[in-house]
């Protein structure tokens, strides 16, 4: 069970299931549900935090949007390099090492599927690596789903943001050591 490989007790679990359902939930209202101080909910509540199994995050709910999220998968003897390429891109949510007829699967997002075409095309299908190239639309999701996204390039109105530009911008973007 999760509860002994994270090393959770019950009261660890009730604290994250409401997190869960409401992350602004007080520190005082769960001690009024689990009958305990305010202090001991602050204790449990940072090594929590600390173990990592609490992580309050931040972002645009995917299902709230008119946005495209696109997940391509595909086969690299180099992945992790693509992946390090690609994670400052503007566009990229979330890359993943997997196991399976893939070892590489990404999401990217954004309003035009043509530009995630242009970001595919440049960052991995132009790579000789990369191979057995598929992508996937998205098209909602079950339960919520935020995405933690860079928007920096939305503030300093980066060029990378229009459709044809990618090539030029990313001649600029610092490569990984």
């Amino acid at each position: 069970m999760l509860k002994e490989r994270l090393d959770l007790d019950d009261k660890d679990i009730k604290i994250l299931s409401w997190f869960m359902e409401d992350p602004y939930i007080s520190q005082l209202e769960i001690a009024k549900r689990l009958k305990l101080s305010q202090p001991s909910i602050n204790i449990r509540i940072k090594k929590l935090k600390e173990k990592g199994v609490l992580n309050i995050n931040t972002g645009i709910n995917f299902n709230r949007t008119n946005l495209f999220l696109v997940r391509v998968d595909f086969t690299a003897n180099k992945g992790g390099q693509i992946l390090e390429r690609i994670k400052n891109c503007s566009f990229f949510v979330n890359g993943y090492v997997t196991s399976g007829k893939n070892n590489i699967s990404i999401y990217l997002l954004a309003d035009d599927l043509k530009k995630i075409d242009e970001i595919i095309n440049l960052h991995i299908r132009s790579k000789e690596d990369a191979n057995n190239i598929s992508s996937t639309v998205i098209v909602s999701s079950i339960k919520d789903l935020i995405l933690n996204l860079n928007l920096k390039p939305e503030i300093k109105k980066n060029n990378c943001l229009n459709l044809g530009n990618c090539k030029d911008y990313c001649k600029n973007i610092k490569k990984p050591k």
